[in-house]
């Protein structure tokens, strides 16, 4: 049975297994390199590659979906911050 980043155990078929799976997704997600409308290349940075995919997310599934999500990456990156003191 799969678990989730707070340790639940999570069918993997489950609404909170997507959600979990989905966060951890965009958290990973890397910059990237594309051509401009006058031919140059431009580097999207990591920060605008997660705002750019939440805004597709939001056209798709609307503003709670949104919310959900970016909730549920901001809950796993907090989890996985280094605490002041723990070495």
């Amino acid at each position: 049975m799969p678990r989730t980043h707070d340790g639940r155990d999570v069918g993997s078929g489950s609404a909170d297994w997507r959600l979990d799976c989905e966060a951890r997704h965009l958290l990973g997600l890397d910059g990237y390199h594309c051509i401009d409308a006058r031919g140059r290349r431009m580097k999207i940075g990591p920060r605008r590659h997660r705002q750019q995919y939440l805004q597709r997310v939001q056209a798709a599934r609307g503003l709670a979906e949104r919310d959900r999500l970016a909730a549920a990456a901001l809950r796993i990156w907090d989890a996985a911050a280094p605490r002041p003191g723990n070495g």
